[in-house]
Formats: structure tokens, sequence, C-alpha cells
């Protein structure tokens, strides 16, 4: 049996979640004690303790309780479990661990406490004394309780701390016969975290000590309780499916024996099912240590997913439980220290094959630690596909319900609620000379937003360009586009030298604090679905939208042979604005300038950094910071942005890390890898100086 104590404003919050979820892997009795009067609109088992209230500490709570549990259900159970309302306890586990001991003699099981280091002298205990810590739990054999219940009133009235679970230990060494149990492996049973801060499991579930652990405490926040739920029937559902293949292999292999066939279907442990027929059919296979080298991938260097993290964490957590399977009758304990190295194919067919070479540390009985490397293979296959019949007008109805509640919500918010189709966007575009680009941005966007409708306000804020003496130019070029659309262009000249986030920060201060922003830069070129992506992508106190955008290579390396993309006029070419092509530009995935976001969430993260001048960096200072936030960043390539080619002068009076990033952004704009490839492998000079590179690289 298990009982909980609570209080009486957390039985239909704490208590609820531990109803919803633990609450049924229990195999017996589970109830709620709380004080006089308490009752749940939930259905939540609850106990009123007559004479009892929430006050603290729960001395009184605690030890009636147990009394509660003796007089009326000694005879039912045969191990009885003291545990506060923000633990997460495993029924199958508890039961597997309870089933190997004897409940009919004294035992008092919990995790060893003596009191905290400045309490060590006041707690009215010798060295030899100790106490079960009441927060993962505590469990009392039926003779303990047997033993202990009839004195409880004794207790009660002979209390020497405010510590309710030092004082349950008191009376269980005074009249049940035994203490605490003495064990260094009950911290690891019930587990208490100390990790988190606040407690409640908010970081990684994987780690073994979680996985192992019979309870887990503390769980603060109720919510969280259904996290770890979640996880934990997860990792049952994918041990019942590892469980199924395993069978399901047997089965073929010995079918495969008999009828000497070869299914498709059947998990072999040859690594080569997929069989290609040319060199362009071959599976590669990635290379990672603290970076994926992937030929298959457009960045052939770059980090660990996200997704391979979780892979690596579950794949050393199966390890770790094969390597000391044996431990308690080996007494041979093994460690994962490092991941060396691992190669990772992908065959969309079958699944995912990894080999991956770990730093064992191996400890045995009254012997030194020993490290040594160790290679193990992985197949991670894929499940069959699952087909589920909904009922056509069940779904109809779930829709109509939902739109229900979103005009409740509606009616009852304050503000007018905004439709995404025809929002407004402001466009904010700092600037600083380049009167051509700019005449042929303002066609592009009097095409796409002004001439259409498409709800479009444009802020341009002017610097003063060192290089160009274009400023009346441009003003004159604006005032043309302000006498035909009004208050939709708008001009806002800027003092000082150039700074793109100064800028945006200027424009941005033009707009309430509800406008949909989307910062430009002269050199793009957009269509009309570009703007229905940047409303549909961008959600207030929510989302912010990153757009990959296609940044075109130099026309000189592209326009060679009569590119049919590309026109030339007077020397002059220029690629075509609207295609996307390989050997025409790049998706520039490291390029966070271009977004659309609220103002009220750019506020909120804390803005552009307003001490960086010059080029680059502001965009990335932006982009960490949304990333460093609750909200959400949403990117992709859009079809519709392009970054047309220009010349990228990079200013060496740049503070150093700008000026490596211009510069890369200069040489990734010079042309596409065939063209550099065969411009190198052409060029005689060039190719013998990288072979003699690559003679003498080790020496």
């Amino acid at each position: 049996m298990v009982g909980i104590m609570t209080a009486k404003k957390f039985i239909d919050s704490r208590g609820l979640s531990a109803f919803r979820t633990w609450y049924s892997t229990i195999k017996g009795r589970v109830n709620f004690f709380s004080s006089e009067g308490s009752t749940s609109d939930y259905g939540v088992p609850v106990i009123a303790l007559q004479g009892v209230d929430d006050s603290y500490p729960p001395q009184k709570k605690s030890f009636l309780m147990l009394k509660y549990m003796h007089d009326h259900f000694i005879d039912d159970y045969e191990w009885f479990v003291r545990a506060d309302d923000d633990v997460f306890i495993k029924g199958d586990k508890l039961e597997q661990f309870l089933r190997r001991i004897n409940s009919s003699r004294p035992y008092f099981i919990g995790q060893t406490g003596i009191g905290k280091k400045e309490e060590l002298g006041m707690l009215a205990m010798t060295e030899a004394d100790n106490f079960c810590m009441g927060g993962p739990g505590i469990i009392f054999s039926r003779e303990t309780l047997r033993r202990m219940a009839p004195h409880i009133g004794y207790c009660l009235n002979n209390l020497y701390t405010t510590h309710e679970d030092v004082e349950v230990g008191r009376c269980v060494q005074k009249f049940g016969g035994t203490q605490c149990t003495w064990s260094y492996e009950m911290r690891d049973i019930l587990y208490q975290n100390y990790q988190e801060y606040h407690g409640s499991y908010k970081e990684s579930l994987k780690k073994p000590e979680v996985e192992n652990a019979v309870t887990l405490h503390p769980v603060k926040e109720p919510v969280y309780l259904f996290r770890v739920h979640s996880y934990f029937m997860s990792t049952k559902v994918m041990r019942l499916r590892q469980k199924m293949i395993n069978l399901n292999n047997e089965i073929d292999m010995v079918e495969s024996a008999i009828a000497k066939r070869d299914d498709k279907s059947t998990v072999s442990s040859r690594w080569e099912k997929y069989k290609p027929y040319s060199v362009s059919e071959v599976i590669s296979w990635d290379y990672i240590t603290r970076s994926v080298f992937s030929p298959s991938h457009n960045n052939p260097q770059h980090g660990i997913e996200k997704s391979a993290v979780a892979a690596f964490t579950d794949m050393k957590q199966q390890i770790l439980l094969d390597l000391n399977k044996d431990k308690k009758t080996s007494g041979i304990t093994k460690e994962i220290k490092d991941m060396l190295q691992c190669y990772r194919k992908i065959d969309p067919q079958y699944g995912s094959n990894y080999v991956m070479d770990l730093k064992i540390m191996t400890r045995k009985p009254k012997a030194r630690a020993v490290t040594a490397p160790q290679r193990f293979s992985f197949q991670q296959t894929f499940s069959e596909i699952l087909l589920m019949e909904e009922n056509l007008e069940n779904s109809i109805e779930n829709i109509s319900f939902s739109s229900k509640i979103v005009k409740l919500f509606q009616t009852l918010s304050f503000s007018k609620p905004v439709n995404k189709r025809t929002e407004k966007i402001h466009f904010i575009m700092p600037l600083a000379g380049r009167l051509k680009i700019f005449e042929r941005f303002m066609r592009n966007f009097e095409l796409v937003g002004l001439q259409s409708d498409q709800n479009v306000t444009l802020h341009v804020v002017l610097f003063h360009s060192e290089r160009e003496n274009v400023e009346s130019d441009i003003i004159r070029v604006i005032h043309s586009y302000q006498a035909k659309y009004g208050n939709k262009v708008e001009l806002i000249q800027a003092r000082g030298p150039f700074s793109r986030g100064r800028g945006i920060e200027l424009g941005a201060s033009r707009c309430h604090n509800s406008a949909l922003l989307y910062f430009v830069d002269v050199d793009i070129i957009m269509t009309q679905g570009s703007l229905r992506r940047i409303r549909m992508n961008t959600i207030q106190n929510s989302q912010a939208y990153f757009p990959i955008v296609f940044s075109q290579y130099d026309p000189v390396t592209v326009c060679l042979n009569d590119t049919p993309y590309c026109t030339c006029e007077d020397g002059k070419c220029h690629i075509d604005s609207y295609v996307v092509e390989e050997d025409a530009g790049y998706w520039r995935q490291f390029g966070f300038g271009i977004a659309s976001m609220y103002r009220s969430d750019m506020v909120s993260v804390g803005g552009f950094d307003l001490t960086i001048e010059g080029w680059g960096k502001e965009d990335v200072d932006l982009y960490q910071k949304y990333l460093e936030s609750n909200l959400t960043i949403f990117r992709a390539v859009d079809p519709g942005m392009t970054h047309v080619y220009h010349e990228i002068y990079c200013d060496s009076n740049l503070e150093r890390s700008q000026l490596i990033m211009c510069n890369n952004t200069k040489s990734k704009s010079y042309g596409g890898m065939q063209f550099v490839s065969n411009f190198v492998y052409s060029t005689k000079s060039l190719y013998d100086r990288t072979e003699q590179f690559l003679l003498n690289v080790n020496k």
C-alpha cells in the first residue's frame, strides 16, 4: 500500500497529476492523506485525517497516516510506503524490488540520512543513529509497522525536533527494533534529484540514474509528472518493440533455415542489404566525432543534430545495460567515459546502422580501474507502417468544436483578432548609398506590394555613405513613390556611421508594439508568395521567421557558354532573379539578417546590439538571443526571396570576427562547387600547388 502525504491545496494539482500518471502502475492500494475536511473534485482517493490540519512541519499528519494504514490495512498488504505528493513512483520497479525481500521481518527501507552538516549534534541522535529521508519515500515492512503503530501516541508526545522524517525514524528505532537501511545503493533506488535547483526534471530524462530508480523526487510542478510518465511509457513501448523484433528475427531465421529463403523483411547480420547498381546509388557513411563529416550534406562538416544526440544517448544507455547485466554476480562495473568516433549510415529501406568506438572504464573489486577502447555495432530498424481508420463524422465534429473554442477565445479577448492573410507588414530597410540597386528594389517592391495592394509599408532608414554621394538622388526616388503611394513609403534619416542594427531599431521605433516587422536588405528581390509566408510563419509571443534566402553567385562565373537564365549587355551579365538553380546560387544557411518578427517580441529578447558597426554580426547576435529565449524560431528555405549578387567589399578596419564573416561570404559567393573545382583542376599552377601541399601535409 502507498500512502501519499499531501495538503488540501495540492489535492487537485499534485495529487491529481499523480492520480492520472503513476497511480495505475501500483499493484495494490494508493491513498492520498490530507487534513480534516479535504476532498477532491476529480475523484482523487483522499482520506481526510480527523483532527489534522495542514500546518508545517506535518509530524502529526505523518504519524496518524501510518496509524490509519495500520488500523485499516495491516492484514491486507505486505509493504507500506510513505511518500510526499511531489514524488514519481514506478509501480513495476517497486514490485520487483520488494518481491525479493522477506516482508515478515522488520525492515525500514529508505535513503539514509543523519542530518545536514550544520544540524549535527542537534537532532538528539548518536553516531550510530540514522533516519530515512522522507522526500524520495520510506518503505515499512508489515512487521515494522505492526510493532511501531501501537506506540505512535507516545512518539507524538515526545518529539525532539521539527523534522517529521527524523521523528518517524526515532519511533521506528525505539519500538520497531530496527533502523533505516545503511545502504549506499538506496540513493540510486529512491532517487533524490540534487542537480536541478527547482527539482522538476525539466532537463533530459535520458540518464542511467533516472532509468534505474524506483522513485524520483522532487517533481514540484504537477505538469512535469506527465512529462516523466510519458517518457517512461515511451521507453516501455521501445522495449516491447525490441522484444517483438527479436522474436520476429528468431522466427525468420528458423523459417529461412528450413525453407532456404532470404526474405527482405528478415533482419540480417549483414550490413549491406541494399544492392547499388552504380556509384551514385552507394549509400555513404557519415563520420562523427565532435562534428559530423558527411559527403551527402550541404555542409560537409557540421554540428551533431539533436536527433543524433538523442540516438547516441539511447544507444549508450542500452550498451551500459548490456555491459552491466552481470554486475551483481561478477562485481565488475563498466562505465562509458567518452565516444571516440562513430560511423553512421541511414538506409531508407531498413533503418540506421552505427559503428561506435567508445572508451570503456572497467572497475573490478580490489583492482585499479582500467580504461580501453571498445567497438560496438548497432542496427536500428524502421517500424512497420501503421494505418489508423478515423470516422469522418467525428473528425468534422472535432473541427467544429475547435472552431467554436477559437471563436470563444476571440470573443473574450480584449483585442480584435487579426486576419493573418491581410495583416500589414512593415518593411525595415537600413540603407547607405547604392542608388541603382535601390531603384531596382523599389521597382520590385512596387510590383509585389504596392500595385497589388498587399498592405505593406516601407521604412527606409538612410545613412550617409562615404563611398557614394547619392543621398539627394535616393531622397528624390523616395519622394516620387510617396507622391504616388502616400505614407506607404517613409523616409527616416539617420546620423552617424552605417549600423544595420541601429537602423532597424530606428525604423522599428516608428511602429506600434504589435506591428509585424520584416527586416530586408536592398539586394533582395521577392514574390507575393514570400509575403504570405512572412505573415503565416510569424506568430506574436510565440515564433519568429528567419527565412533561408537564395543567394546568387557572381555572374562572371555563372554566365558562361550561353547560360539560358543570364542576360548580358555591354559586357555585364545578370542572372534572372527568379531562377533557383544549383549552378546559379546557393541557399544562405548561415545568413540571419533577413527576418520577420513582431516588435514586442524583438523588444522582449533584447533587440539589436547597438555597439556593432559596419558589416555583419548584428544578425547573429539577435538570432542567438532568440535561441536563448522562450520564443520559437521557424527557419526554412523561401523560394520567393533572392539575394541578387553584388560585389562584396570587406573593410579591413572591421572587427576581426566581422572581417572573417565578410570574407567567408565573399568567397562563398564567387561560384558553384562544380565551377570552382573545374577551375582549380584546369589551372596547372593551382593544381600543382594543391598537390604539393597534400604531399607535405604530414611533414
